[in-house]
Order: structure tokens, then sequence, then C-alpha cells
């Protein structure tokens, strides 16, 4: 069955993380993607995270299910091919620093002259406007400006604290993809394309909507002395690990106590409603610490579970590749790599009764398409020598 995007044709001009997962997602859902790289080298993320036979985990896990074409756009003849292209494709995606595609005469301006449909997505930075708009910026970067290191450290007098790397990446990426959809949606209603833009820092605060809105609003950011933000939404060390607990809803309380035997906490004073429970956290959380080393995890999953209780193990990535759910969801699936055999990759999120999204497929080699692409362009196979003779492709 056809995918839910499939006949949309994506011409991608994106490197590293940010726009590569989100043209990733799109192809996941049945996109063609054509990455157009540089011919000597390609995108960077292919030399970055190397690995046995050349394989980059970095390159693979934003580039599966694309094809690839290596180009010249410094090049009179490049650019000529890249209007060939954009006269039969839907979308035009590009995370380059700011002026770069302007420069190379590849703007949204002429490209969209070429093409009135086309939707051009630029992901950046720092977004469309403002002083720092023409700027550079990465995944760190972006992290750090949208205050979300100075949150997650525990707010403001506390060592700043990361997330895992290419969060602000992924998050933008995602914002990237839903973007691409709504223009071609648009589209579909009116006839006409249009530039979209997303950025690292717009995703970082839109990311954190609650806790801004809540310091916008008072003019306070909250400082925490601990990590947990609260003594029933967290997670404990058990007798042979941790267990995650998130008795967030106040008619959980009764049924939390009860899970973890400790059914008097129920009425006790200090922790009666939520307030009290907040009010007396270190507390409450000191009980529990102890409380919860006193048996392993399993066993208090059986009875957190038996009261209905959210909970989880805590899951490392040898957990996490063996779980029954993630295997039941194919969230974890197979391919076969045409250099590595048989993987095990990331699957798919999306579920669709109708329109399938495409099953994981390898990050295509350097240029791998490049002829094909050409040749249906109607270049001859004299033209193509002598591209390459000339350093076009």
């Amino acid at each position: 069955m056809p995918g839910a995007l499939d006949g949309v044709f994506i011409l991608d001009f994106t490197r590293f993380q940010q726009g590569p997962f989100g043209t990733m997602l799109l192809s996941d859902l049945g996109a063609d993607v054509l990455k157009i790289e540089e011919r000597e080298h390609g995108d960077l993320g292919r030399r970055w995270a190397t690995r046995d036979a050349g394989f980059s985990d970095y390159f693979e896990a934003y580039n599966r299910n694309k094809r690839s074409m290596t180009l010249n756009l410094r090049s009179a003849e490049g650019r000529r091919i890249v209007e060939q292209l954009v006269r039969g494709a839907d979308v035009v995606a590009e995370n380059f620093r700011p002026g770069v595609m302007e420069r190379l005469g590849l703007g949204y301006d002429h490209l969209g002259a070429v093409n009135p449909r086309l939707v051009y997505a630029a992901a950046s930075a720092f977004g469309p406007e403002g002083p720092l708009a023409q700027r550079p910026g990465f995944d760190h970067i972006a992290q750090a400006y949208g205050g979300i290191m100075v949150e997650q450290g525990g707010g403001p007098g506390h060592e700043p604290v990361a997330l895992q790397g290419g969060f602000a990446d992924q998050v933008s990426a995602m914002l990237f993809a839903l973007a691409i959809c709504s223009a071609l949606y648009a589209r579909e209603q009116t006839g006409v394309g249009q530039k979209v833009e997303v950025s690292l820092l717009g995703s970082q605060i839109i990311f954190q909507n609650r806790y801004l809105l809540n310091y916008l609003r008072t003019g306070r950011q909250p400082v925490r002395n601990t990590w947990r933000r609260s003594p029933t939404y967290t997670h404990y060390r058990t007798a042979d690990g941790y267990v995650a607990v998130a008795a967030v809803n106040p008619h959980q309380w009764e049924p939390f106590c009860r899970g973890i035997g400790l059914p008097h906490l129920i009425d006790d004073p200090r922790f009666a409603d939520p307030f009290d429970r907040q009010s007396n956290a270190a507390e409450l959380t000191e009980l529990l610490e102890r409380h919860f080393l006193t048996r392993p995890t399993q066993a208090w999953l059986e009875d957190l579970i038996a009261n209905d209780v959210p909970c989880g193990p805590v899951h490392d990535y040898a957990a996490v590749a063996a779980d029954a759910q993630v295997l039941a969801n194919q969230y974890i699936d197979e391919i076969d790599h045409p250099v590595l055999g048989h993987l095990r990759v990331p699957g798919v999120p999306i579920h669709m009764s109708e329109t399938p999204p495409r099953r994981p497929g390898p990050a295509p080699e350097l240029g791998q398409q490049t002829e094909e692409v050409l040749l249906r362009l109607g270049y001859s196979w004299d033209e193509i020598e002598r591209l390459k003779a000339d350093g076009v492709v």
C-alpha cells in the first residue's frame, strides 16, 4: 500500500541532524527524498561516529530510505540541474546558515519563481528575524540559549545540565516535518506554495511551553534543591535496579500507598493532600528512598500495577532493545544493510491503518542515484561523463 506522502518529491539539501531527521520522518511516511550532497565527501555526518566498514551510526540514523545525488552547487551546470529538478519537486528542504542558498542563486525567491507550487522549507539556528538571524548554531548552543540547560540543572544558581546530544536538533526536526506537511496541505487547498521556517531556538522555547508560561506570568523561575520534581512523580533505587512511578493525580495517592505497602501514609497529616506532600517533600522522599531499597524492581512493579498505579522499570538500551512492548509495536525493526548485512534499527513510531509508513531501509551510499536522476532528466551517458569530468557531479 502507498504511504501517506506517496508521490511527494523532496529535494533535500539538509546536513547534520536538524534537517536530515525531519526529512527522514517524511521519507518514513512515503515521500521520495533525494539528498543533494557535495561531490567529494557528501554530508559531513557521513564521517561522524564512523564504525566498522565505514558505517556511521550518525548518518545512518538520520538518512534512511533516502536517495543520494552528488552535485556541485557552485557550478552553473549544477544550478541548472537543480532548477530542472525543482520543476518537478514538491519541497526543497535546507538548513544551511541563512543566506547560503541565496548566495548560490538557489533561494526561495528564485526557486519559487521556477515552481510557484514549491514548498521551500528552511531550518536555522535562531530564526529568520532579529540580530542573530545570520548566526550559525548547533544543538548545544540552542540548549544553552533557549534556557533548558538551566531548567534541567535545577533552576537559576545551579550548574547547567545539557540533555542528550541532539535534543534541540530532534525537536526542531519534528517541527520541520510538521511545517512541511502543513504547507503541503495548504497548497492542496490554495494551489500555492510558500516558504516555511523553523529554528533550533524556537523549538526549545515551545518545548518548554508550560514552564516558560509560568515564568512569564509570575516573573519567577523555581529553584529546585533536588533533581526530583515530586516525591510521587520520579524514580527510586530498588534492591536490584530502579523503578519509576507517576502517581501524579491526587486520587492516585491512596492506591500508591497501598501498592508500596504503606497504607498508614494515606491519612498521615504530613502528606494528606498534594500541598502537604509538596510542603513536606524532603521528608516523604527520604522515607520512600529507604522503603524502595527493601525489595527488587519486579516485586514493586507487580504490586503497583495491581493497584493501577502508573509505573515502569528504568531501562538501559539493552533492556529497551529486548522489551516485549517495544518489539510488539516494531519500535525496534530489522533491515538488510548492503554493507553490514542484517541490522536492528529504530523503527517507525507511527501506525496508520490505510497508508502505512515505509519500513526502515538503509541510508544511501554517497551519490548512489546520481546517474539515475540525470538519466531521468534526459542526460545521455556521454553528457553524464562530461559532468563528471567537469566536476559537476
